[in-house]
């Protein structure tokens, strides 16, 4: 199946929402899987249930059981409701997120077969405005998977997500990432995502993010790096790292951007370009494209494509209008 990269498949599933169709999404893990859909309740200003199908037994699909007393004295046994499902009477827009449908049992899938067709599992409805979104890894994973059940497999549109280093880099620049990585994904793209089911700690989306988080508090920088990237990744970001804090001062780039002298070498421009895009607001966006222009256009694209997507409002910039229309045969 073709493989769809974060920002189409975001598309994709607000087309699924207002037409009510399910949505699956497969893929490795540490890719974004989760977030996305986090980002599309957070869209949709709808709220997030989210069910890990992996911690259901097939009878919890349906709920717990409980005796009530009638009001003729006899009793009888009615199931709960499980407290990750929504409130049926809820009017509000609802992302309703099974996640780990995968390595959930055959029979908890299966069990969730009503529910995913009719929106309803005995007696509980789902919210009218609701949209399903599950995910999970594939066989070839190595994640402990089971199969799809075919039944299961009709309830859904299937998608296959694979990272995108240009759509990475607006989400680590949206989200204060380091820049230093950011610099050194748009350096070694092939990078971004490498999993090896052979080593513990190895590169995805996931560990390079955690590892931003990581990094002002490491002891060890190469021990550190290794243990979220593992050790290949993190010798060549260490290397990458060193030479990114040599740069040119970006206040200085920002401050004379006709005279501050510009790199050389590959792994330079790159760091320069991404140290800038981290910069770039309304205010700066002026200085940093009169940097930019001294630069050969393919460093010239990566950094305008990260300044719009860290900050979409900038393309109605005037300064960055006027490089578009410089650039009109580069396609952001």
């Amino acid at each position: 199946m073709r493989s769809i990269r974060p920002r189409d498949l975001m598309l994709e599933l607000k087309a699924n929402a207002l037409a009510g169709e399910n949505s699956m999404i497969w893929g490795s893990p540490g890719i974004g899987k989760s977030e996305i859909v986090y980002q599309l309740a957070q869209e949709l200003g709808a709220d997030l249930y989210e069910l890990r199908a992996n911690l259901f037994d097939p009878v919890d699909v349906r709920g717990g059981l409980k005796v009530v007393e009638q009001e003729n004295g006899t009793f009888k046994t009615c199931y709960g409701i499980p407290e990750d499902y929504p409130p049926s009477e809820t009017m509000k827009p609802v992302v309703f997120f099974i996640d780990e449908l995968t390595t959930a049992s055959k029979a908890t899938q299966a069990a969730l077969l009503q529910l995913l067709l009719n929106r309803r599992i005995g007696t509980y409805k789902l919210p009218v405005n609701t949209v399903i979104v599950a995910a999970g890894n594939r066989a070839r994973d190595r994640a402990a998977v089971h199969e799809m059940p075919m039944p299961v497999k009709d309830r859904f549109d299937h998608f296959t997500l694979e990272p995108n280093a240009d759509d990475f880099c607006a989400h680590a620049l949206q989200n204060d990432v380091d820049p230093s990585i950011v610099g050194f994904i748009r350096y070694r793209p092939q990078l971004l995502n490498d999993p090896d089911a052979a080593n513990n700690a190895f590169p995805t989306p996931r560990s390079w993010t955690r590892l931003s988080n990581k990094l002002p508090h490491m002891q060890d920088e190469f021990y550190g790096i290794a243990s979220k990237v593992g050790d290949g990744a993190a010798g060549e970001f260490l290397a990458f790292r060193k030479m990114f804090h040599q740069l040119p001062d970006i206040d200085k780039i920002i401050a004379n951007p006709g005279t501050v002298s510009v790199p050389l070498e590959p792994s330079q421009i790159y760091a320069v370009a991404s140290a800038l895009a981290a910069r770039a607001d309304i205010t700066t966006v002026k200085p940093i494209l009169k940097y930019l222009r001294r630069l050969a256009p393919e460093y010239q694209v990566v950094a305008v494509r990260d300044i719009i997507g860290k900050d979409k409002k900038l393309i109605t910039n005037t300064e960055v209008q006027s490089w578009i229309t410089d650039n009109s045969s580069v396609v952001l």
